[in-house]
């Protein structure tokens, strides 16, 4: 996923608008047809791109080639399409020169940490394996066949095996996972999961549009006992009652903003704030305020709709960023 920065936008706007030949992400499909813009959202089955005309979702199994406007984020594509193929070092060696090239991206940085955590449990995985083929060969000498299973059934499996493993249930709401119930102190719990996150990535990959038994398959079929995951969360900020006399916005919400990579960002919370209280912390990313997007929105006018607002409390869409520790 890569939200990028307004700024960025307006200048690739002006640059498009001037120059024919405009850096930008480019999109050729089979109908012979080409796209550009940047990419800001990268789902399992299509891609969000957004265009000087609107944003445009186009379906993965339309697209002939995707070019990004880097050649850091081309190999980090290079490396997701290795590691979805299983070939792990291969993967890594993409992330690597990603990571040479562009130092500050989360996306290759994510990649190596990730990949690294696999190749170091991979050795005590295939040991454990070894020793339950063992016991399977002992205990019944012949390999079991096993019945194929209906969708509804591997989806109920999926589900179970989540909740056992980190101690949350899942449920489609129309195309993202969101928590059902999280099991108190449960690997999910202790990372600070909540009833109500709709989880939007694991390891940076979006899981918008994803089958609930594919999301379990991310979050658990690799290894590693480090799982990133992003997630999405509804807060209501209650404001201060006296914002009236008040001309800060850290005394009337008791947080400061800034305007980063990814987008509006937290980077202060004032402890015993309203902020503070609805569980803020410092680096959530603001995705909506009051259900108005932020992907585009200047940082004075979203400073200036916060402060501004006539109502007692604002309600935000926050992203944030969590890992979850497996029990091994």
């Amino acid at each position: 996923m890569r939200r990028r920065h307004f700024v960025y936008f307006l200048l690739f706007t002006v640059c498009w608008l001037m120059v024919a030949d405009a850096f930008a992400d480019t999109i050729y499909t089979n109908d012979g047809g080409e796209t550009r813009g940047i990419v800001v959202e990268d789902y399992k089955d299509r891609i969000v791109i957004s265009t000087v005309d609107g944003e445009i979702s186009i379906l993965k199994t339309d697209i002939r080639q995707l070019y990004y406007d880097s050649e850091a984020d081309n190999l980090i594509k290079l490396a997701e399409q290795a590691r979805e193929r299983g070939d792990v070092m291969k993967a890594f060696a993409y992330y690597d020169m990603a990571y040479k090239f562009d130092p500050n991206s989360k996306a290759a940085k994510d990649g190596i940490v990730f990949l690294q955590g696999y190749l170091f449990r991979k050795e005590q995985v295939k040991k454990e394996d070894e020793i339950k083929k063992q016991e399977e060969f002992e205990n019944f000498g012949v390999a079991q066949i096993e019945e194929e299973k209906s969708d509804a059934e591997k989806s109920k499996e999926a589900v179970a095996k989540l909740k056992e493993v980190l101690g949350i249930t899942l449920s489609i709401d129309g195309s993202v996972p969101v928590v059902d119930n999280v099991i108190s102190k449960s690997p999910a719990y202790e990372a600070g999961i909540i009833k109500g996150d709709t989880i939007v990535s694991i390891w940076g990959r979006l899981c918008g549009y994803m089958r609930i038994e594919d999301i379990v398959n991310t979050l658990l079929e690799k290894p590693s006992v480090e799982i990133k995951c992003g997630i999405e969360r509804t807060v209501t900020v209650k404001l201060n009652p006296e914002r009236t006399m008040l001309s800060s916005l850290n005394d009337i919400l008791g947080a400061l903003f800034r305007m980063e990579f990814d987008g509006l960002t937290v980077f202060e919370v004032k402890d015993g704030g309203p902020a503070f209280e609805a569980g803020f912390i410092k680096n959530d990313l603001i995705i909506t305020i009051d259900g108005k997007s932020t992907r585009y929105l200047p940082l004075n006018k979203a400073v200036s709709m916060m402060r501004n607002t006539k109502n007692d409390t604002i309600t935000f869409k926050i992203r944030r960023e969590l890992i979850i520790w497996r029990k091994i």
